[in-house]
């Protein structure tokens, strides 16, 4: 990495994170730094005779910090016709759901998208207020139930069953327990496991990323017969206090789609978020299409096999979200 002072960076711009990139997921890692030293952070990952890229983040100045709106989308507008000049990418998608951009780049494919993110630089007792008022009751009744609570990066095995347990419970494929191995292993301190217990039977697990700012939950599950339901919440709950002792700022839970019908089982998710007081960052997200040929003949090639195999094969997934184009 050319980045000076690394760590005031988010966890995506950091070497650690590369050799996550490249060793996990077989994807090239770089870094694009504009003439006044903004960055942005974002993978290439070659398919045949198409090049897909991924932001890994929104673009940052040199000390790390946000860009305002304008300088944001001169930015992406500046980096996207250097992508397009230099052929180094066909098309370039959103990052995972960790954060939203402030801007819309111009003729991009975007829709509003929302970052769940707690404030962990309030006091522990008005985090707690934040929740609704069965959430804390269902916190108060597992703590005198018992249920117990460990954290560390050593609860792989634990983590991975429970993890398991939900995937097949919800039918999406799980990563390979080996993925998670090399993680904690290529990442050290900056994995962190969390997983509860009631009467020793694993009630639930979560598995974040931590940097010196931010903690990232990336995956969670619950056991198919929880002995108490809220002991997921519960685990939540300790998480957030076990991050406030250890001075990192915000949590970030994944992504919230706007318009997402109750039959849909992310709106439940989003829900077991929101009443954990966990809030909403508004933003966009997009995909800026380069090589529009190539776009459409993957794309037109993946709903094909969306129709042969009765599965869904695409890049994004727009549930909940209203598309636009911008000009």
């Amino acid at each position: 990495s050319n980045i000076s002072q690394e760590k005031v960076f988010p966890i995506f711009f950091w070497d650690k994170w590369k050799a996550v990139e490249e060793k996990l997921h077989n994807k090239q890692r770089l870094l694009c730094v504009d003439e006044e030293n903004n960055v942005v952070a974002f993978t290439i990952y070659t398919m045949k005779f198409f090049k897909k890229a991924d932001y890994l983040y929104a673009p940052l100045d040199k000390n790390g910090n946000r860009l305002s709106v304008e300088k944001e989308k001169t930015f992406l507008d500046e980096f996207h016709n250097y992508l397009k000049t230099e052929r180094i990418a066909d098309v370039i998608f959103p990052p995972s759901h960790i954060v939203v951009f402030n801007a819309i780049p111009s003729q991009s494919i975007y829709y509003e998208f929302g970052i769940m993110a707690s404030d962990l630089t309030i006091s522990e007792e008005d985090l707690f207020k934040k929740a609704k008022s069965n959430t804390r009751n269902e916190i108060r009744k597992a703590e005198s139930l018992g249920v117990e609570t460990k954290f560390g990066n050593g609860y792989v095995d634990d983590f991975y069953n429970c993890f398991l347990q939900t995937t097949k419970q919800k039918d999406f494929d799980a990563p390979p327990k080996d993925y998670f191995l090399k993680m904690t292993e290529l990442l050290g301190d900056n994995v962190d496991i969390g997983v509860a217990y009631l009467n020793g039977c694993l009630e639930s697990a979560e598995f974040s990323v931590i940097d010196n700012k931010n903690i990232y939950v990336n995956y969670a599950g619950t056991s198919f017969t929880p002995q108490y339901k809220g002991s997921n919440k519960f685990l939540i709950w300790n998480l957030f206090k076990r991050c406030q002792s250890k001075h990192i700022e915000n949590l970030l839970y994944g992504g919230y789609r706007y318009k997402l019908d109750e039959n849909d089982s992310l709106y439940y998710v989003q829900k077991f978020k929101k009443h954990l007081g966990v809030d909403v960052v508004d933003g966009y997200h997009f995909i800026k299409v380069i090589n529009p040929l190539k776009y459409n003949l993957v794309n037109f090639a993946m709903r094909c096999k969306s129709l042969l195999t009765g599965k869904n094969f695409s890049f994004v997934n727009l549930k909940g979200l209203d598309v636009k184009k911008s000009k």
